[in-house]
């Protein structure tokens, strides 16, 4: 296999074993393929989940390096990122993305959080090629179809990523969320406006300003924002605690994926709608 996916968790043990069950369930990646990078306090602790599952599980230190590191070391031809609170509802074939992209360099990424499900803001003229589809970005189709680098469930070419990675820094891109947000700001792209719009323009005057993406017809998982973790300065609701969730895990208890085949939100973060406990099997 040609790709290699990086798991962001920080202390939400519940989610993050639901996700990789959920990938062992309904996917063609194998485990090994697959690292997690972790942050745990709070007295939570990973060490049931290392011993269970056959991932590497790098506990974070300093964020850039280990990311770049772990990178450099895999080999892999495609790099993927995925947070803890995501979670797959329907078969997917990493050696089928893997194929796409090979076929198609025009191609810059793979989503699987995205289809025609997705009704966030104006959708984009598709392009069908069964049992996927295409799109080109452009700032007029808002957040969702136009937001090209997100670490929530997409897949790029290793050299792209290490290119963006090179442009980061070490003392600023210290967790997930600034890592997404600094693309915006140092690579050409067609999301800036005002300012940093005209800055990009005249730094990259030769660059494509559009990517194009793919991903399957209807979105194959979500994300479950039911608790947080990163303090982003902005106030949000939340239906578990952290402590109450790893709790439940070690009685036995997962996120339900297996009866999600039908769940087809109009937003690629469901939020807790459809977040329901069951026990392990």
């Amino acid at each position: 296999m040609k790709t290699h996916l990086i798991i962001f968790s920080k202390d939400r043990t519940l989610q993050l074993k639901s996700l990789l069950l959920s990938l062992r369930h309904f996917s063609d990646l194998q485990e090994e393929n697959i690292t997690v990078i972790y942050v745990e306090s709070q007295g939570i602790s990973y060490a049931p989940l290392i011993k269970e599952f056959k991932c590497k599980f790098l506990r974070q230190k300093v964020f850039l390096f280990d990311l770049i590191e772990d990178i450099s070391s895999s080999g892999a031809a495609y790099t993927g990122f995925m947070v803890d609170d995501l979670i797959f509802r329907d078969n997917v074939s990493f050696k089928d993305m893997e194929k796409l992209l090979d076929n198609d360099r025009s191609l810059d990424a793979f989503c699987f959080r995205m289809g025609r499900n997705i009704h966030c803001g104006k959708q984009p003229d598709f392009k069908s090629n069964p049992p996927f589809i295409e799109w080109e970005t452009s700032p007029d189709l808002g957040k969702h179809w136009n937001y090209f680098w997100e670490l929530s469930s997409s897949f790029y070419r290793t050299e792209f990523v290490m290119n963006y990675l090179s442009k980061c820094r070490i003392h600023k891109e210290r967790f997930p969320n600034p890592l997404e947000y600094h693309f915006y700001a140092c690579m050409p792209n067609s999301r800036s406006s005002g300012l940093a719009g005209i800055y990009l323009k005249l730094r990259y005057p030769f660059a494509r300003r559009q990517h194009k993406v793919a991903s399957y017809e209807y979105s194959k998982c979500f994300t479950q924002g039911v608790n947080l973790v990163a303090d982003l300065g902005v106030e949000r609701a939340e239906s578990f605690d952290i402590k109450t969730l790893h709790a439940k895990m070690m009685e036995g208890y997962i996120a339900d994926f297996k009866n999600l085949k039908d769940a087809l939100p109009e937003s690629p973060n469901a939020g807790n709608k459809f977040f329901k406990l069951v026990k392990e099997t």
